[in-house]
């Protein structure tokens, strides 16, 4: 399918059924939270292929391309710590947030929460938020406008979950990766970035005590 540029109202009811999904899975938790984000995830990937085609190449998975995943995600898992140590020193509030998007660690083994990170949800969100949001946006309003416009989006999604300490980390997370597209032009980086890093502060070195 090749790449092409959505219509407003395609952009518009996605970005609907998207903020519906992150309600219900971050603000009703009514459904188990994995199975849940994974299939809002895949849902939002397919219609983003559907309405705009696959935004990238065979030819953009490259040994650099993995490697420049990998040193942005072990960046990012960086600035992370040290947020996570700089919130609970200014904020009272900040320990006991960390610790209620963590509890979603309890929905699912760690086998399983990694496949789901690694190979459904950060691939389709990538493909959603920068490959079709953050590419509509650039299309329409430039470069940096469209960087910072898919930003807001992407973090105004997570008010829904009630938790200030998600909102920041998704504003966070959305400017560096939003960052990334904008200036490889490659949904790969942010791909294997998004992966990397998901793994890791969830599964394997997670950023609050005793989790």
């Amino acid at each position: 399918m090749t790449p092409r540029i959505p219509t407003a109202g395609q952009v518009c009811g996605t970005l609907a059924l998207a903020a519906f999904f992150w309600w219900v899975n971050f603000g009703l938790h009514w459904v188990n939270f994995w199975i849940g984000m994974g299939t809002a995830a895949s849902v939002l990937a397919l219609l983003s292929f559907w309405f705009a085609g696959v935004p990238m190449k065979r030819t953009e998975w490259t040994g650099r391309a993995v490697l420049i995943g990998l040193v942005s995600a072990a960046l990012l898992y960086a600035i992370f710590a040290l947020g996570n140590t700089l919130s609970g020193w200014l904020f009272r509030f900040a320990p006991h947030q960390v610790s209620a998007i963590y509890d979603i660690r309890h929905e699912g083994s760690p086998l399983a929460m990694a496949l789901v990170l690694l190979f459904i949800t950060s691939p389709a969100e990538e493909v959603f938020w920068r490959g079709f949001i953050q590419r509509w946006f650039t299309h329409r309003f430039g470069g940096k406008a469209g960087w910072l416009l898919a930003v807001c989006v992407y973090a105004g999604v997570h008010v829904f979950s009630g938790n200030l300490m998600l909102v920041m980390a998704a504003l966070t997370a959305g400017l560096f990766w939003g960052w990334l597209y904008w200036k490889t032009d490659s949904l790969v980086p942010c791909i294997l970035s998004h992966a990397f890093w998901t793994v890791a502060v969830f599964i394997l070195w997670p950023l609050t005590p005793g989790v």
